[in-house]
């Protein structure tokens, strides 16, 4: 039986991750959660540690201060690789991803190395309104068509990766520390030509309290958007 790792970040997500917990273990198949948090002062990590105690398929990795969800994801690849997980999964702790939707991104990785939910193909659907729809849809169409990459998803981190993508990413240097670093996995994954998909996903509004996307990260972001394309440009598979 492969084995099987879901891992989410957080950061203060108290009011979340009791929900989330219970969401995924409901999955019939049998995985491992691995959650990876950043010193919550809100208590995140010891809701954490009570759950944990009826759940040995929990995993809790507390960082001393808050490092990014970029690097918290790379500590998520490190430890399926060193693990030996046959595969990863990822998603917000904040249940704007469904776990119930995880079955659907395992079910293509069979044919693929890496699969991503897509909210911006058939099927898939954004409760994102307003101004944080613009910005969401402008990312995402600018990337599709800088980095010359057939995909309509690059800024979720609902993912999946096969043992064989993991042990590239792991071997990569150092990727972005913030939200940038979503893109920039797709690009590293595509350069390698492991083989990728989307499948359709219904993204919501998170389930409590309030986004912590510092908005300096969407100046951070076009500015990777623009090292990527310059280096898609240098780089030829």
């Amino acid at each position: 039986m492969k084995k099987i790792l879901i891992c989410s970040p957080t950061y203060n997500e108290s009011e979340n991750i009791t929900e989330l917990c219970k969401r995924i273990f409901k999955i019939k198949k049998k995985v491992d959660l691995l959650i990876i948090d950043d010193n919550s002062p809100d208590g995140t990590s010891d809701i954490v540690k009570k759950i944990k105690k009826k759940n040995r398929n929990l995993i809790l990795i507390k960082r001393k201060s808050k490092l990014g969800i970029g690097s918290a994801f790379r500590a998520g690849i490190k430890f399926a690789v060193e693990n030996k997980y046959n595969i990863l999964v990822t998603l917000d702790a904040d249940l704007s991803h469904q776990p119930e939707e995880i079955p659907k991104l395992l079910l293509k990785l069979k044919e693929n190395d890496f699969v991503i939910g897509s909210r911006y193909i058939a099927g898939g659907k954004s409760n994102y309104t307003g101004y944080r729809s613009i910005i969401s849809r402008t990312a995402n169409i600018a990337c599709r068509t800088l980095l010359n990459i057939n995909l309509h998803e690059f800024t979720t981190s609902f993912r999946a990766y096969n043992y064989k993508c993991l042990k590239i990413l792991y071997s990569l240097p150092v990727l972005s520390e913030g939200y940038s670093s979503f893109m920039e996995t797709v690009f590293y994954i595509s350069k390698n030509n492991l083989q990728y998909a989307e499948v359709p996903i219904v993204f919501k509004d998170r389930y409590k309290g309030k986004s912590k996307i510092p908005k300096l990260q969407i100046v951070y972001g076009g500015l990777k958007l623009i090292e990527l394309f310059l280096k898609r440009l240098i780089i030829r598979n």
